[in-house]
């Protein structure tokens, strides 16, 4: 069963992630969360977006990974 987190939740689920394995992939971000159960608030592309632009995670388009990149 999957479980939608709360803003704040998925706030602190990304971060940890991103602090203990560095930097990841939108996908590679969705496929722990889905493994785990869990679930962004929004789709995961835009919640990430959204810490982006309040400056809480970094991010940048990947030609190599044909996606977004996100690190702390």
């Amino acid at each position: 069963m999957v479980r939608v987190l709360s803003e704040t939740e998925a706030e602190s689920y990304i971060l940890a992630l991103l602090k203990s394995r560095g930097p990841m992939s939108t996908s590679e971000i969705e496929t722990l969360a889905r493994k785990e159960g869990k679930r962004c608030p929004d789709e995961t592309v835009l919640f990430l977006s959204k810490l982006r632009t309040r400056k809480i995670i970094k991010g940048e388009l990947s030609q190599e990974k044909r996606g977004w990149i996100w690190w702390v």
